[in-house]
């Protein structure tokens, strides 16, 4: 059973970008094709800027794996989840959506959860795939108490600006940073993230740059961040996505860890010990050790746009020398869109 606490379809705070690496994953689903068929695009060139400096453009390859495209795809996420609740439901899962969870116990190794309906279930086993503010983390008390990060993102879907040529935009602005993807049928993703206190003046910057005149509907989120889970399995809780790790949007693989973590737990749970037999702590370890190196190894790019977008002032500065260096602006998009990256065949 799948427990969803919005309504579907819901638009989601995020670009709207499916890293490289997703599509192993989407192939074991057998939704690739339909992912293909949601309207999309698939951008050619990704152009980074910083407030005050020129632009750069870095051609985005696609390639090609066991005769199919491989490549980075901008789809609205209401579809894309809406797809992916769909299929669920075919292979036999039941979908709830309008249903958020509000209690959790243990009972004699059972888990029982209660719904803000008052309704109530049970279950051996708990996925916990419920976002960076995870209800079932915090019940279970899975973070730890480090500070909150004190960001907050916004999104709107606004007609194309003038002269968009449909490439994946990166800009730094002087308050924080922001991303523009392309929706097809003339529509456009752009998210900002900023220091709370200056959110109001990178959104006016925002509009500014890209000649917004008329009033749109922006989504908030916060956090952007937040401490990583203290263990990302205990007692047959398995926690998924930004419910375990949160990864920072600037880099666009927020939805590519997410799925991989959830192959992952999958693989884990069907091959020890299987979901007939009560949770063991063998399927903990296993989760937890693979979890780890899932998220160890590619994530030094994303720690490093952490850190800069969290001191705004230094990357204002310190950006302008990657637009000097094309290279190595040429290799950090690379690494990050590199579908090798993905650790599911």
């Amino acid at each position: 059973m799948i427990l969803e606490a919005a309504r579907f379809p819901r638009d989601k705070v995020c670009g709207d970008c499916l890293n490289p690496a997703v599509w192993a994953i989407l192939d074991r689903l057998g939704l690739s094709s339909a992912v293909r068929a949601l309207p999309s695009t698939v951008p050619s060139t990704m152009r980074f800027s910083v407030s005050g400096h020129h632009e750069l453009e870095i051609p985005i390859v696609s390639t090609t794996c066991s005769a199919s495209s491989i490549e980075e795809r901008i789809v609205r996420r209401r579809d894309f989840d809406a797809l992916l609740a769909a299929r669920a439901c075919e292979m036999g899962a039941e979908f709830r959506d309008g249903s958020p969870v509000t209690t959790l116990r243990c009972h004699s190794g059972i888990w029982e959860v209660t719904l803000a309906s008052g309704e109530t279930y049970h279950a051996r086993r708990i996925v916990a795939a419920d976002g960076r503010n995870s209800v079932i983390a915090r019940l279970q008390r899975h973070y730890s108490p480090r500070t909150k990060d004190g960001r907050i993102g916004i999104q709107a879907h606004i007609p194309h600006p003038s002269d968009y040529d449909g490439a994946l935009a990166m800009r730094i602005y002087r308050n924080g940073y922001g991303g523009l993807a392309d929706l097809g049928s003339g529509m456009a993703n752009l998210c900002l993230v900023a220091n709370k206190d200056s959110m109001k003046e990178l959104r006016r910057e925002a509009e500014l740059y890209y000649r917004i005149s008329t009033p749109v509907v922006w989504r908030s989120i916060t956090p952007i961040s937040r401490s990583q889970v203290l263990a990302p399995a205990r007692n047959g809780i398995y926690l998924c996505g930004d419910a375990a790790r949160v990864v920072e949007p600037f880099t666009g693989e927020g939805i590519s860890y997410a799925l991989r973590s959830g192959a992952l737990l999958a693989d884990i749970l069907c091959t020890s010990g299987g979901l007939t037999s009560p949770p063991s702590s063998l399927q903990d370890r296993s989760y937890r050790l693979a979890h780890a190196q899932l998220y160890g190894r590619n994530l030094w790019i994303n720690r490093l746009t952490r850190f800069l977008s969290e001191h705004p002032r230094i990357a204002h500065l310190t950006a302008p020398l990657l637009l000097r260096h094309p290279s190595l602006l040429s290799f950090l998009t690379k690494k990050v869109l590199n579908p090798k990256n993905s650790d599911v065949e």
